[in-house]
């Protein structure tokens, strides 16, 4: 079980993906009374980066904007793993599951995991309205607790994954066609399924706010691939 002990979220407007992040992320360490020092991992979960970069990880990008741990490695260093997770909309619960077990490495410290896309050039169809949200996260301690994320990837279909194709005759990559599937879906009671267009920032910025006014605990994301996670919040 894994803990979320604070989170902030804002659309991403004119600001750059990381800007937006780095800002979300230092209101809410000073928030929760912590230090950035205090944070032991960093996960960013998303699709979408400016020019389609993937290296290095976007993870890395933050770590170094908030200058966290940013020193050599030694065997008595106090050191800071930061990765990405890339699992179209399921993304975030990706992200809190690998937190929960990277967490135990080092016991009392801190995750804080981001979300959030970008447009990735203008040539790109982008028909999206980006949110970027950041999680404070523990294995314990007062806030919404995960007890279950299950995946269900039966109908994934990888002709319906996202991809880039060149287009010569603008000089850049741009988002290739494709066609999403479409899911059957059987809503259970005090269940909040998020809308398939949505990015995964929106998701989770989404389910948190109603989650936090005591709508739902449930939360289904359903990925135009076909895959699709259930979280139950306690």
């Amino acid at each position: 079980m894994v803990v979320i002990l604070g989170w902030k979220s804002s659309p991403i407007g004119r600001s750059s993906l990381l800007k937006s992040i780095c800002n979300l992320s230092k209101k809410l360490v000073a928030e929760n009374s912590i230090k950035l020092s205090d944070v032991n991992l960093i996960i960013h979960a998303g699709v979408y980066r400016r020019n389609f970069r993937t290296e290095p990880a976007f993870a890395s990008h933050v770590q170094g904007e908030l200058g966290i741990k940013c020193k050599s490695l030694s065997q008595e260093s106090d050191h800071c793993f930061s990765f990405d997770v890339r699992d179209g909309s399921c993304s975030p619960y990706v992200a809190l599951n690998s937190a929960k077990h990277m967490l135990k490495i080092k016991s009392g410290g801190y995750a804080l995991i981001t979300i959030g896309d970008e447009r990735p050039n203008a040539q790109s169809y982008w028909p999206y309205q980006p949110i970027s949200c950041v999680m404070l996260v523990a294995l314990e301690g007062d806030g919404a607790r995960l007890e279950s994320a299950i995946f269900d990837s039966r109908s994934f279909e990888t002709t319906a994954i996202v991809s880039t194709i060149f287009d010569g005759n603008k000089s850049a990559n741009i988002i290739g066609q494709y066609s999403p599937v479409e899911l059957e879906i059987t809503a259970q009671d005090d269940m909040f399924i998020g809308d398939t267009n949505w990015l995964s920032g929106r998701h989770m910025h989404e389910f948190l706010t109603k989650y936090s006014q005591g709508i739902t605990r449930l939360h289904q994301i359903n990925d135009n691939s076909g895959k699709s996670v259930t979280a139950t919040w306690v």
